[in-house]
């Protein structure tokens, strides 16, 4: 019997991971190449002086996605990790003293949006009416489907109900005529951050995050995030994955428009006719792919999403006003969103914070805790922010505004220890043009749709995952992006 042929995927980045395991679960013999010492890509972990960080994504949402991976691979998501329902989704903070917890049970959800503005439970009822609605229209043509740009979603079900998905308004402007209390506003807007994008410019398509999140739970994997990275590596090694990591892959051979192989950093040229590729389409194209640097420079042309300026912060003191998640709200959110557009970072900046001691206590020494803060800041394309000599200055600014703006009293002097990455070092370590978190921008009402396809268009065997693709970043829909490339390498 003649050997199935060779699936090479080229970045172990979540996307990719979820591709190769697939493929080799299916039987089909799959080399991963990854160019740092671990998978995971932007799931990322860092330790120092006893404190733990996840540095990446913080939160897991549809845990089923993840189940149904470890399922297709022998094994389910209750054998391999311990994961918890959170009692809040996210605390949110305001420096004129309000506080609102978003509980995932709905009477105290409910009792908690009755504190801010009574009126606003009927709205709040209405638009998760609403949301459900936008989930329930896109999330089986555009999450659990591979698309080949917007052509693909012109079927008579999506021209029927098209009108339905509330393209044409922008997601605050649908926010607003929801809600009364400005600071509920604010809440719903800020799930335009999930994909980098601004509530006051993205289509009101993308208030099914609200959905996701409110709906449908939120969860954390004891252990940390991290955990997920590690159990799909060992998930690749037990479904026979050869896995190299420390590798680079150095180009991506192709003749007369098919995939024929890769080369890599160790001289090793592997034959091949298939290739998924979950470094970034933009990237791919500009410097593993002969010919492909014409494309590479449209792709350069949209917008690109947010990026991020992280502080990993040792606390020898814990501070109860801090959440699992938290955040702590600019006073005009307009105004920051109109800064990061125009390429400036803003004075008083929403501050998201997470840290993990209240379940893993082991996170940080004995009475300490882990706080892993992270601001929205422009992409470096186009920017002129000189993160070098302005990094520590933010990085001040921010734990400034958290003294003096959300009671957190003596927070510069409890700090043990302090790392950044600014948008130059997320560029780096993840091949992320710009630095961008999430690729593209969703800016636009076919924004969406115009991510690079997970088929590329003029070489035949070669196919993308991750974020930078259809359907998007965040854990759940990269590892959906490594389903579909596998479905189509299949």
């Amino acid at each position: 019997m003649q050997q199935a042929e060779r699936v090479v995927v080229v970045g172990g980045g979540l996307g990719g991971v979820a591709a190769a395991i697939r493929c080799a679960a299916a039987g089909r013999p799959t080399t991963l190449i990854e160019a740092r010492p671990t998978l995971g890509g932007k799931l990322n972990i860092m330790r120092d002086q006893g404190f733990v960080w996840d540095i990446g994504p913080s939160l897991l949402t549809m845990p089923w996605v993840l189940d149904d991976l470890l399922q297709a691979a022998g094994s389910s998501l209750a054998a391999e990790l311990d994961v918890v329902a959170l009692p809040s989704a996210c605390r949110y903070l305001w420096a004129d003293g309000t506080q609102f917890d978003a509980m995932t049970s709905l009477p105290a959800l409910i009792r908690n949006i009755a504190t801010i503005n009574p009126r606003d439970v009927g709205n709040f009822m209405r638009f998760m009416t609403y949301a459900q609605q936008l989930w329930d229209l896109s999330a089986d043509k555009f999450l659990y489907t591979p698309i080949a740009g917007w052509q693909s979603m012109l079927d008579w079900q999506m021209l029927r109900n098209g009108w339905r998905l509330d393209g044409l308004r922008t997601m605050d402007g649908a926010v607003r005529s929801f809600f009364e209390s400005p600071h509920l506003q604010q809440v719903m807007n800020r799930f335009a951050t999930y994909n980098g994008s601004s509530p006051y410019r993205t289509p009101a398509t993308f208030n099914l995050i609200a959905w996701a999140e409110f709906g449908l739970g939120a969860f954390y994997p004891r252990g940390g995030l991290y955990r997920i990275a590690e159990v799909l590596h060992a998930t690749a090694q037990r479904v026979g994955v050869d896995i190299r990591t420390a590798t680079t892959v150095t180009g991506i051979q192709h003749q007369h428009g098919r995939v024929c192989g890769v080369t890599t950093s160790d001289g090793d040229a592997i034959a091949t006719q298939r290739v998924i590729s979950n470094v970034d389409p933009q990237v791919t194209l500009a410097t593993l792919l002969a010919g492909g640097a014409a494309r590479a420079q449209r792709l350069a042309r949209h917008e690109l999403s947010t990026s991020g300026f992280v502080v990993l912060w040792g606390l020898r003191e814990r501070y109860a006003q801090i959440d699992h998640h938290t955040v702590c709200f600019s006073p005009n959110y307009r105004a920051e969103f109109a800064d990061t557009d125009a390429g400036r970072l803003h004075a008083t900046p929403t501050i998201y914070l997470n840290h993990t001691v209240g379940y893993d206590l082991d996170h940080a020494p004995l009475g300490g805790q882990n706080i892993f803060a992270l601001v929205n800041v422009p992409a470096t394309r186009g920017c002129q922010i000189d993160w070098p000599n302005m990094a520590a200055g933010y990085a001040d600014l921010m734990a400034s505004q958290l003294e003096t703006h959300f009671g957190l009293t003596g927070f510069r002097q409890n700090i043990v220890v302090q790392h950044i990455l600014t948008p130059h070092d997320l560029a780096q370590l993840y091949n992320a043009p710009g630095g961008s978190i999430y690729g593209l921008a969703s800016n636009t009402t076919l924004s969406a749709f115009m991510r690079p396809a997970q088929r590329d268009p003029q070489i035949a065997g070669l196919y993308y995952c991750g974020g930078g693709t259809h359907p998007g970043g965040g854990i759940p829909l990269a590892l959906l992006s490594g389903k579909h490339a596998a479905q189509l390498v299949m």
